[in-house]
């Protein structure tokens, strides 16, 4: 069952809609047209079982990122989701979270978001407290 977004960014020159794109494909999602990804791509035999952890939860937080940084102006924006997802080790079900060298990614029609530089992102992402057995 898909997820679908769709926006238009006010200002966005061409090299930064080019990095947008190429972020969103490298994590699988697949380019509608203009401004719109949908996830998984229509007709993949690769992703039988949608990864949230690992593909569209950091695709959509790394859009929020670019719009935080770049200041852009959001004109317009949807987020369509008829999905059911999930892990299960136990089943060997889903994907759990992995490190960003682990994420499957794919080529994109054009590599103006780099590899190295998304799954260093993805690894930069912290929780904001001490968790387990690390003390401050």
């Amino acid at each position: 069952m898909p997820v679908v977004i769709t926006f238009d960014i006010e200002g966005a020159p061409p090299q930064e809609r080019n990095r947008i794109q190429s972020l969103f494909e490298r994590l699988g999602w697949q380019n509608l047209g203009g401004s719109s990804y949908r996830y998984p791509k229509l007709g993949t035999t690769d992703q039988p079982v949608e990864d949230w952890f690992n593909h569209v939860i950091p695709a959509l937080t790394l859009f929020r990122q670019y719009l935080i940084e770049s200041k852009r102006p959001l004109s317009c924006f949807t987020l369509d989701i008829q999905s059911t997802t999930g892990c299960d080790p136990n089943t060997d079900f889903g994907t759990p979270p992995v490190a960003g060298k682990s994420v499957k990614l794919y080529e994109p029609k054009n590599a103006s978001f780099g590899k190295k530089q998304l799954q260093k992102w993805i690894d930069s992402l912290k929780f904001p407290y001490d968790v387990g057995d690390k003390k401050p």
